[in-house]
């Protein structure tokens, strides 16, 4: 599935530069990442191809200098991608040492984020409220990791020790932590595993210590929110008083990460928005954008939704395949699953999503018209020309 949709991509890069790209896996690059690459004839054919895509939506991209003055363009899946090549290819990371890895997880290379400090600068761990922070990318998927710091009284409450490297669930721009439902068991072996290489390489007793006397390089919060929150596509609770987020975050984003890591490096760029927009990936993100409560995967043209197992005090509802079935029924998709797999998944073949999302679309559309039909106006007025916009995006 995978090289039918890279040939997707590369046919829409190539139409588009009338150029040939070709894909370079993230272990076969000094940088890490994923990218489509162009060897350049020279200055002038890199200015046009970048003008190509400077037109086009959501299409990132840098140069890529080699020492014999060869210069390639390479296009990548994201903002945070780009950022990293260029910190690496131009120098502006002051110890380079924090771009290798740090370690390996199911034959994936564990890297640490760079992230830019309030002195202009970048640095894997950062300080943030008093606690030591990193970003982990596996695979090109990111989560945050912290050392606790013990000024909230969880050590003495609730008997969690500080000192210690903790997964997150993202980060709230008011600096809140969004943590494990339980932080005295990780849910998925995978965060321990991580959570074993930080310790090795950075001692969270001592980045304990450097992050309350503020001896750690201060975090620029755009950057690390924009990094730790990366995989958490609907945004992070403001605090513990927004248990329905956090709930998603935990049972549908989460598992998605981690099944990241442990799968294969993909041949293709994961975009799901803008001009290299794959229509499978696009699909596979509105349903969980959905309430339906599995864990959901793409394998050709088959959506697996597979059963989570329930983390948190109240229950999904998707801890078994059956509770998975109820939820489809639902939302009106029944009789279609395609068979039973061994760990109890339901294939459900994507276009029988694309036609929910269709009805979904032709639903709203109605009742907003019906709204706005409801509405007095004339010809040329505001509410006739949103109606007339509405009507135009939904045949467009």
């Amino acid at each position: 599935m995978s090289s039918v949709m890279q040939e997707k991509q590369l046919k829409k890069l190539n139409r588009i530069t009338d150029a040939d790209f070709h894909f370079v896996p993230a272990n076969k690059n000094q940088f890490g990442v994923k990218y489509y690459e162009h060897a350049c004839a020279n200055d002038e054919e890199f200015q046009r191809i970048a003008g190509e895509l400077n037109q086009r939506q959501n299409v990132f991209y840098t140069c890529l200098e080699y020492p014999d003055d060869n210069i390639s363009i390479a296009v990548v899946q994201n903002e945070l991608d780009k950022n990293r090549i260029e910190n690496i290819m131009w120098g502006r990371v002051p110890d380079l040492a924090d771009t290798k890895p740090i370690g390996k997880i199911h034959g994936n290379d564990v890297y640490l984020e760079l992230i830019t400090t309030q002195s202009g600068k970048a640095s894997g761990i950062v300080g943030r409220g008093g606690r030591a922070i990193a970003v982990v990318v596996i695979n090109g998927h990111r989560l945050p990791f912290y050392v606790s710091s013990g000024l909230a009284g969880k050590e003495a409450e609730y008997g969690i020790a500080s000192g210690k490297w903790y997964p997150l669930q993202g980060i709230s721009d008011s600096g809140w932590l969004n943590k494990m439902p339980d932080m005295n068991k990780n849910p998925y072996p995978e965060l321990d595993q991580v959570c074993a290489l930080l310790e090795k390489k950075y001692p969270a007793a001592i980045l304990k210590q450097r992050a309350l006397n503020n001896e750690l390089p201060a975090a620029d919060i755009d950057a690390l929110l924009k990094s730790a929150n990366s995989e958490f596509v609907e945004g992070t609770p403001y605090n513990e008083r927004s248990p329905y987020q956090y709930y998603r975050n935990h049972i549908i984003y989460l598992p998605a990460v981690i099944d990241a890591w442990r799968a294969a490096p993909k041949d293709f760029l994961e975009i799901t928005s803008g001009t290299l927009r794959i229509h499978e990936l696009d699909t596979l993100e509105k349903i969980r954008k959905t309430d339906l409560m599995a864990n959901s995967t793409l394998e050709d043209n088959i959506v697996w939704l597979t059963p989570v197992p329930s983390q948190l005090e109240t229950q999904t509802g998707a801890e078994t395949t059956q509770g998975i079935q109820r939820q489809l029924d639902k939302l009106g998709i029944d009789s279609v699953f395609v068979s039973l797999d061994n760990n109890g998944g339901i294939g459900v073949p994507i276009a029988a999503f694309d036609d929910y999302f269709y009805n979904k679309q032709v639903q709203d559309l109605a009742a907003a018209t019906k709204r706005i039909n409801a509405q007095p106006r004339k010809q040329g007025s505001v509410i006739q020309i949103a109606l007339d916009k509405v009507k135009k995006i939904f045949n467009g």
